[in-house]
This record gives structure tokens, C-alpha cells and sequence, in this order.
């Protein structure tokens, strides 16, 4: 015997055959997600208004990263996501309360209370740099000095692969994970809620960022919906450790460039906030 039963906004599915059999409940929205419908358009029609910074080209196609990232998601991710995001700091600068510098200086002299700008600047920076580590038929280890300081600093690489996965499912709420070279030159794991991340100060996170992985839902749900670990495993399968290695190596990251002629240099006062503790 089944019974379907509606109650308070839920429906709650009761399977009983016999007295000894299982029972399960599963709770369903009662307003169903809906997908975004599949534009099919090619991540190289995708550009930013015009303003100081660009959206960087995605460098493959929506549909490369499948099996593990699905082209609707990376579509949705790339072409609205990230492209809403440059936009919104392109807004945010044209206001002329700002004066134009690339990302990195930006965000180290951001203000915590400066949100509209901490956000979007964030957004754009953690976009790139996790768009950036992407690649088909990539995965498997890194080499060189990186894998050396993994195997130094977490014990194995499998042991990384663990603790940044656990650290991922740890979140609460909307963050990033992050894999940053702190200032002795000790890997660490970190996260940060919303677009923040390790450039900005007081955030007790400061350090060099060599890796991240977006654990906002829209980088995940279309797919993988709650299964959040399902979604972490599967992000080092399209991890490009050669991307992450000069990253390591050469502690440089590719940002988008504002307009040369509108590049000048700010002075904007951090805020003493007390800084709260990261993830260890």
C-alpha cells in the first residue's frame, strides 16, 4: 500500500508494505526549482559593458568539462554569474567615487564596510581565478615544487584532497575554498563567506591563493543539486595543476586588466576590524 501525503507546503512520501519493510520519508519543495533553459551560445559571445575591466575569455567550450561539469552549468555560471559581476564593478567604478587600479591592488586596499565594492570586486577576482584552473581532460596530481609542499605540509596528496573537500562541505552558507601559501610558505586550506578572499585585509586569511573552488549553489545545484561532496570530488578532475603550479611557483595570478590609460594608483585607508578566526 503507498500513501501520498500533502501537508504544510511538503510533500512527505510514506512507502509501507509490511509491517517489518523500511519506511522512508523525503521532503520535496512544494514549488519545484525550475533550470534556466540552455541558451547554447559560445562562452566567446560573452562580453562585459564597456568599462575598466573585461571578462576573461573562458578558454573551452560550455561542454568540454562533461562528464564532471555539465554545459548548462557552466553556461549559466560564466554568462551570467561572472558576466554580472564585471558588469556591477564596472558600475560601481564609472561612479567616480573610485579611482581605477587592477584587482589585486584593489581588493588589498578595500575597506571592510565598503560593501558594494568588496562584493562585486571580489566576485569578478574569485570568478577569474576559478574559471582560469579549469581544463578538459585535466586531474590527477600536480608535480614539481607544489606537489613537494603538499606531500611536506598535509602528508599526501590524498591527504589534501580530504581535508579540502571536508573543509568545502564545512561551509555555512555561500563561500569559497581556498589553498593559499601563507607568509612562512606553509600551504594552508581556507575559506572565506561570500566573494571575500585572501587579498582583502582583516579577514585573518592573508596569503598568497593558489587554488579555490566556488560554493555558491549556482556553481553546483543545476547538477549536482545537495550532494556537495559529489561536487568537490569532482572538481579535482577538471582541476589544471599546470595553471596551479605557475601560480605556486610564480606568485603571480591572471586578473582582468583594466583600460592602461585609466590605471592609476589609490590610496584607501583598511579599516582596524578585529579579524576573525579561519579555518584550520
Amino acid at each position: 500500500m503507498k500513501k501520498l501525503i500533502v501537508l504544510s507546503g511538503f510533500l512527505f512520501l510514506t512507502i509501507s508494505c509490511k509491517k517489518d519493510t523500511l519506511v522512508e520519508v523525503v521532503d520535496v519543495p512544494a514549488t519545484p526549482i525550475v533550470a534556466p533553459k540552455q541558451e547554447k551560445g559560445k562562452p566567446s559571445d560573452v562580453k562585459a559593458i564597456e568599462g575598466a575591466y573585461t571578462i576573461p575569455e573562458l578558454g573551452f567550450e560550455y561542454q568540454s568539462l562533461e562528464p564532471d561539469f555539465d554545459a548548462l552549468t557552466m553556461e549559466f555560471h560564466y554568462s551570467k554569474h561572472h558576466l554580472m559581476y564585471v558588469n556591477t564593478l564596472n558600475k560601481v567604478m564609472d561612479a567616480g567615487k573610485y579611482q581605477v587600479v587592477e584587482l589585486i591592488p584593489l581588493l588589498k586596499a578595500i575597506k571592510l564596510s565598503d560593501t558594494d565594492l568588496r562584493f562585486n570586486a571580489g566576485g569578478v577576482f574569485n570568478h577569474n581565478f576559478f574559471f582560469e584552473e579549469l581544463a578538459p581532460k585535466a586531474g590527477g596530481e600536480p608535480e614539481g615544487e607544489l606537489i613537494e609542499s603538499i606531500n611536506r605540509d598535509f602528508g599526501s596528496f590524498e591527504e589534501f584532497r580530504n581535508q579540502f573537500v571536508e573543509a568545502s562541505l564545512k561551509m555555512q552558507g555561500s563561500g569559497w575554498t581556498w589553498l593559499i601559501s601563507d607568509k612562512t610558505g606553509k600551504l594552508r586550506i581556507v575559506t572565506s563567506s561570500n566573494n571575500d578572499n585572501p587579498y582583502i585585509k582583516n579577514l585573518g586569511i592573508t596569503g598568497i591563493p593558489i587554488l579555490n573552488l566556488d560554493m555558491w549553489e549556482h556553481a553546483y545545484y543545476l547538477k549536482f543539486q545537495h550532494k556537495k561532496r559529489e561536487y568537490a570530488n569532482t572538481f579535482f578532475s577538471v582541476i589544471n595543476w599546470v595553471v596551479v603550479q605557475k601560480r605556486y611557483e610564480f606568485p603571480k595570478v591572471a586578473v582582468a586588466e583594466p583600460k592602461p590609460e585609466a590605471t592609476q594608483t589609490i590610496e584607501v585607508p583598511v579599516e582596524n576590524n578585529t579579524p576573525v578566526d579561519e579555518f584550520k
